[in-house]
């Protein structure tokens, strides 16, 4: 069975807040939840997801704003959203 990621593991694999991965959801940019009555994705929707960031310098569905204040470039978050990933890998 293929692991679950909940919304905390996705807040920290990207370095974001609630209401940041909630407006990705509202705007159909982020895959859809697995979970029944939790918020729930699976590893594979994630690491596919940010994939298709690699030509995006910031997460779709981002104000201007947002990526004036994102200060790390996307290879340090996929950097940092690797090493999550492979930490909860080793956790199993």
């Amino acid at each position: 069975m293929e692991k679950l990621l909940d919304l905390k593991d996705v807040m920290e694999i990207y370095g974001v807040g609630y209401s940041t991965v909630w407006r990705w959801r509202k705007y159909k940019a982020f895959p859809e939840s697995v979970g029944v009555g939790k918020l729930l994705w699976t590893e594979r929707q994630i690491t596919e997801w940010l994939d298709r960031q690699s030509t995006s310098v910031t997460p779709a569905v981002t104000t201007s704003a947002q990526r004036k204040r994102d200060k790390k470039s996307f290879d340090q978050r996929q950097a940092a959203a690797t090493a999550v990933l492979q930490q909860h890998a080793v956790n199993r």
